[in-house]
């Protein structure tokens, strides 16, 4: 018989952001391997009423946002009794050590089956001291069957707060095939070199997805500009930017030449990744980013802060560059020696880059660990 599992999650498509890339892949590749499972999704802006609908060999649970206090976590609970009622659920797992990781852990309790927090990022660099969502991750993680966590300073973390709780390592993946460049890629990455007027003596180096304060792209800009690399570089932000971001980059004074891409379909990523030679994640704090991953898979060299699992993917001067978050002065310098590379030097990393990512942060490795979680 399929194992079935219970998935809780305020982070799911049509949600933006990395979590909500990472939750859909984690759940359709579960799914692939005729695992049955029912996901809860809080806060579904599509819907009106809580609603079911089938999908690969499990349902979606689409919970609309909450419209007075209690009303979507019983909605909820309705649901997944009344399913497990008819055939039990071996697992409830919550995505975020938050929202899904506190209903994971507690409708686990009623039902009588053991419970799995996926740790991500924010849920403990910025919720853990919030005072009603930080209650809500510690009691996540004292009733937790077992943890997982998206990188190994955090599980680190979490194990020195409860000892005595199973926190493991689950890092996320990159498809290979999915991030294999097409002709209409290669020929989106010509036309946006050449709207930046990137010549040989020019590097252009990326920055993607939602471009908020922890990203801390001012302080890195401040960076390039203290190394004097304003003139040798080209700047391709895509995503949302934060008003400060967005003012530095409107000053020539302050920053280099930029183009800007508000919004990106995922299906045009790849041509953009490839557009860049590098790819700049200077945050303060992070889990492991999906941009990160998926740069690489298209040949971008990272810049990237040692936050999170950074420094766990990219290897200094082999497979990028990396400084020490905010540091200044490491950040320029870290920059520098990209920028430095000849273009023979910048093509063998950036083959070494994709063999990296793609072989040690693949999709089967990412699922397996996930299943070995699951069943503890």
């Amino acid at each position: 018989m399929s194992r079935r599992v219970l998935w809780i999650t305020d982070r799911y498509p049509p949600a933006k952001g990395g979590m909500s890339v990472s939750c859909a892949r984690q759940v359709r590749g579960l799914r692939r391997r005729g695992i049955a499972v029912d996901v809860i999704v809080f806060g579904s802006p599509q819907v009106f009423e809580a609603q079911i609908e089938a999908r690969d060999g499990g349902v979606d649970i689409l919970i609309p946002p909450e419209t007075e206090p209690g009303m979507a976590s019983n909605q909820a609970w309705v649901m997944a009794q009344t399913r497990h009622s008819r055939l039990a659920y071996d697992r409830v797992v919550g995505f975020g050590a938050s929202a899904g990781g506190y209903h994971a852990v507690t409708f686990a309790a009623w039902l009588g089956a053991p419970s799995t927090v996926l740790v991500r990022g924010n849920d403990l660099d910025r919720d853990w001291f919030l005072p009603q969502r930080g209650g809500m991750v510690r009691e996540a993680f004292t009733r937790a069957t077992s943890i997982g966590a998206v990188t190994m300073e955090k599980v680190e973390r979490i194990s020195a707060l409860y000892p005595e709780q199973c926190v493991v390592w689950t890092p996320n993946s990159v498809d290979a095939a999915r991030w294999q460049l097409l002709p209409a890629d290669r020929a989106r990455r010509e036309e946006i070199r050449g709207l930046l007027s990137a010549s040989d003596g020019t590097r252009v180096i990326g920055l993607f997805g939602e471009l908020k304060a922890k990203k801390r792209i001012p302080f890195w800009l401040e960076a390039v500009r203290d190394a004097g690399l304003l003139g040798r570089i080209r700047l391709l932000a895509v995503g949302t930017l934060d008003a400060p971001t967005a003012a530095i980059l409107d000053d020539p004074a302050i920053a280099p030449r930029s183009l800007r891409i508000p919004f990106c379909p995922p299906d045009e990523l790849a041509g953009l990744y490839a557009a860049s030679d590098f790819v700049a994640i200077p945050s303060m704090f992070e889990g492991m980013p999906n941009v990160l991953l998926e740069a690489m898979a298209c040949g971008a060299v990272p810049i990237v802060s040692d936050a999170g699992a950074m420094k766990e993917v990219v290897s200094d001067g082999v497979t990028g560059f990396l400084f020490a978050s905010e540091d200044r002065n490491a950040a320029g310098a870290a920059t520098a020696r990209a920028v430095a590379l000849t273009r023979d030097e910048w093509t063998s990393m950036s083959e070494a880059v994709r063999g990296h990512v793609t072989s040690a942060f693949s999709l089967d490795r990412e699922l397996d660990t996930l299943c070995q979680l699951i069943d503890l």
